[in-house]
């Protein structure tokens, strides 16, 4: 490439992109959690209070019985054993053995249903956790993934129609970034159009991380977005949720240094559903074919069902009197290696 002067690096950059709440399949099965309590019926409740009015009542007619202590009642003849449900001991003509507290018995009885209700309840809770995450788990696996591919290309022509860089500007005027499927099918191409001009592709960087909390996902997806914007001086192209965002482009005078050859960095950025796709990019460039197939992955990937959760497209130079060398692409993208 020719030479260029530190004035001239890139100041230009543009960005596609949206960001939607999970897929309908998951939010419809973490929606419908619901947990139910089983009932607290005791059905020996009745019994003991009859048992404890005929035993006390049979001890009556036969004697006179006092609490909390043992009675030793007149030896009249009793036809019966005397068993309280609330004593503990025996009965006999004349004799009875008390329990101090008779309803010690009916609280331990009752503390025990609350504790076996309790633990009945937890159980339940876990089963249905359980069995919601596994209905709720998309076609991509489990979690939320989040990755980023960047793309350095040597562009001889950037005024061809051919050349990424047109490419890119074309899909910037048709993308509808306001809904999940125009995000997808927006993606796709983005990564298709890289695989097509593999020929121009000198260096490629990828990162992948899976996530099991959503919020920390999404946090990871904003942070990302952010760094790679922040390489920009301004967006001249800025399509985001439907709305543009665009800065004004500067009108420059001709330059001795006007090229009409550069090169040309994407990067594509996205939040999706299952670990398929961040299995595949958490790997490291090492040649272009690990860079073909993270771009197959991609763009299989985002059109997968309603996985794709949010998706950005950079790109720089976007003016066409912004150049970038090569030297201008490691000094902004270090993690770039060559293949």
């Amino acid at each position: 490439f020719f030479a260029m002067s530190p004035a001239l690096a890139v100041q230009s950059g543009g960005r596609m992109g949206g960001s939607f709440s999970g897929s309908s399949s998951r939010s419809s099965s973490s929606s419908s959690r619901s947990y139910s309590t089983p009932s607290r019926s005791y059905g020996g409740s009745s019994s003991y209070s009859s048992g404890y009015r005929r035993g006390y009542s049979s001890g009556l007619s036969s004697g006179y019985s006092r609490r909390p202590s043992v009675t030793v009642v007149s030896p009249s003849y009793y036809r019966r054993p005397f068993l309280s449900p609330f004593s503990y001991g025996y009965g006999s003509p004349g004799v009875v053995v008390a329990n101090p507290n008779p309803f010690s018995g009916l609280v331990f009885f009752v503390g025990f249903c609350v504790l076996a209700s309790t633990l009945l309840s937890t159980v339940g809770s876990s089963a249905a956790d359980t069995l919601n995450s596994a209905t709720s788990q998309s076609v991509l696996g489990p979690g939320v993934s989040v990755v980023e591919l960047s793309v350095a290309l040597d562009v001889p022509d950037r005024d061809s129609p051919n050349s990424i860089l047109s490419a890119l500007d074309r899909l910037s005027r048709t993308a509808r970034t306001d809904s999940r499927v125009g995000l997808q099918n927006l993606s796709s191409q983005v990564a298709m159009e890289l695989l097509r001009r593999r020929d121009s592709i000198v260096a490629a960087s990828s990162r992948g991380k899976h996530y099991r909390d959503d919020s920390k996902a999404q946090r990871d997806f904003s942070n990302l977005s952010i760094e790679q914007r922040g390489k920009f001086q301004r967006e001249t192209v800025n399509k985001f949720g439907g709305v543009d965002y665009s800065e004004d482009r500067v009108r420059a005078l001709p330059s001795a240094y006007d090229s009409q050859a550069t090169s040309a960095v994407v990067t594509i950025i996205m939040m999706i559903d299952g670990d398929s796709t961040s299995n595949q990019l958490s790997k490291r460039v090492n040649s272009m074919r690990d860079v073909e197939g993270m771009l197959r992955s991609i763009a299989a990937d985002a059109k997968a069902e309603s996985c794709l959760r949010g998706a950005e497209i950079l790109w720089t130079p976007e003016e066409s009197n912004d150049f970038l060398s090569m030297k201008d692409v490691y000094a902004d993208y270090p993690d770039l290696r060559s293949v």
